[in-house]
Formats: structure tokens, C-alpha cells, sequence
């Protein structure tokens, strides 16, 4: 069987692709990936999620990858899409994890499934599209941003774009996305182990066309998320490089506050790609 290549059915009868990481026989953790990405967004060497025997679950969200689109999709249903597999895979208890645009998703989990999920990790983690949330974006993620809330039918057609330029050029269409991440990000990306692992993740993000990442910025990510952050009684950790450039720094700490009992951890010298420093810890921690 191909752990990276799994599929189910649905009660909608929407297909909903995943990947398995490390352990078979593991203790549970569903990842959510960020934004224009796709279940093949893990780290490249899983050699710690074995050790530890953790069982890590990557979930292409709906457009993405292999999982269809949902016209009516929201965070919350996600959540309900997620209860479905771990009922179908006999997963009673599990922890979630969430990396940037995955964040709504693994706290809407946390929210919406508080007797299933034990703990919950969001690293690198979009915050609630707020007033006060805008004012610490940097110049060119707050115009991507605001386009998608104003204008999402100006983003659908450079997404479209976008995904053409993968098909044809993927290295050159990555080169122009990544090239405003901060200096310490660019370090982590000479990395060829690194930059493999997010070629195939954003290729596979189009893999069906553009329609369900840009549903998912535009319809979701700047909107109400459907649930306050208040009232999630999971155990919350959150993963910050305090030189962030696609997500501040500040985010962690606003989502902190608003979530009772919450952790944060930052780490002073890093950027956005924390994951791939980091990831055992992260995930250790989540048993």
C-alpha cells in the first residue's frame, strides 16, 4: 500500500484524500496543511515520528490534492469530514496539529471535537482575519489578503494562473512565491530535502485546478471562522519564528490570549518554516 496515496468515501460521497507518516501503529496525529499545499506537506526525514511511534496523518482539505471540492464547505465541516476518517480508520483519540493556513483548521478540530482531540500544536499559525490582526502583516501578504476578502474573483484568476505556471515550470513558479519569506527562511531553503518536499506539496495543491484553494482563502481563511477561539477547551500550543514574514510573530500571541490555559513558544532567530527545525519537539509533545 502507498501511505501517501489513500483515499475514502465520504457519507456525501465526496472523496477525501490522505497520507500516513512514521508509525502504523502509532499514536494518532492529524496535520493540517497551509495554504496552496496538499497532504504531502510533512518534514522530509520522519525518522522521529517512528522513534517515538507517532502516527502522523496529513488531509488534503476539499479541491486540494486528491480530496473533491466542497461548494459548501466551511472550517467547521471540515472538522466533520476529519470525524469521518478517524471513525472509518478506528482512530477513537487523537491530537491535531495545524502549519499556517492549516491552523483554523486543526483549532476548528479542537473546537468542534473536544472528546476526540487530546491536544492541538499550530505552528506558524494564521490568525482570525481581524482589524487588529491586519496591523501586523507585512506590505505584500495584506494586499494578497485583501484582495481575496474584496475582490476573490481578481485572486481566483491569478490563481489560475499560478497553478498553469506549476504545471509547466514548477522550480520557477516556486522561486517567485518563496521569495518573500525572510532571510532566515531563504537559509532553510537551500536546502534540496526541503525544497523537494515543497514542490510536490504545492504541485499536488493543483492538481484538480485552482478552484479549492482559492475558495479557501477567499471564502474561509478572511472570514468568520464559525467558532470563537474562547471557547476551544483543548490543550493549545503554539510555534512562532519571531522572523516570520508571511505571518507575524504577533498572531501567536493574539491567539494566545484568546484561548484559556494556551502555550506559547517562540523562537527568536526563526522565520516561517520553523517546522524543519523543529518538528520533534512540536510533535512529541502532542502525545
Amino acid at each position: 500500500m502507498n501511505r501517501t496515496d489513500q483515499h475514502i468515501r465520504l457519507n456525501d460521497q465526496r472523496t477525501l484524500g490522505y497520507a500516513e507518516y512514521g508509525a502504523p501503529d502509532g499514536f494518532p496525529i492529524i496535520y493540517s496543511h497551509g495554504s496552496q499545499s496538499s497532504r504531502l506537506e510533512m518534514h522530509y526525514d520522519m525518522a522521529f515520528a517512528t522513534a517515538h511511534k507517532l502516527r502522523i496523518i496529513t488531509i488534503d482539505r476539499p479541491g486540494h490534492g486528491l480530496s473533491d471540492f466542497n461548494p459548501e464547505g466551511t472550517i467547521l465541516s471540515f472538522a466533520q469530514d476529519v470525524k469521518q476518517l478517524t471513525e472509518q480508520l478506528g482512530i477513537e483519540q487523537f491530537s491535531v496539529a495545524g502549519m499556517s493556513a492549516g491552523a483554523p483548521f486543526a483549532l476548528g478540530m479542537a473546537y468542534a471535537l473536544p472528546e476526540q482531540v487530546q491536544r492541538a500544536a499550530i505552528i506558524s499559525g494564521f490568525a482570525p482575519y481581524t482589524a487588529e490582526s491586519k496591523k501586523h502583516l507585512s506590505k505584500e501578504v495584506k494586499v494578497m489578503l485583501n484582495l481575496a476578502k474584496s475582490l476573490p474573483f481578481l485572486l481566483n484568476i491569478l490563481l489560475k494562473i499560478q497553478a498553469k505556471q506549476f504545471i509547466k515550470n514548477p522550480s520557477k513558479a516556486l522561486q517567485s512565491f518563496l521569495k518573500i519569506m525572510s532571510a532566515p527562511d531563504q537559509e532553510v531553503l537551500k536546502s534540496k530535502a526541503v525544497m523537494d518536499i515543497i514542490e510536490q506539496m504545492f504541485k499536488e495543491a493543483f492538481r484538480n485546478g485552482s478552484q479549492g484553494v482559492a475558495y479557501e482563502i477567499s471564502k474561509l481563511l478572511v472570514q468568520d471562522w464559525g467558532f470563537a477561539l474562547n471557547k476551544i477547551k483543548v490543550p493549545v500550543h503554539f510555534w512562532q519564528g519571531e522572523l516570520d514574514n508571511n505571518v507575524p510573530a504577533a498572531w501567536g500571541t493574539l491567539m494566545q490570549h484568546e484561548i484559556p490555559h494556551a502555550q506559547l513558544s517562540t523562537f527568536p532567530d526563526e522565520g516561517h518554516l520553523i517546522i524543519f527545525e523543529h518538528a520533534e519537539e512540536m510533535f512529541v509533545r502532542l502525545k
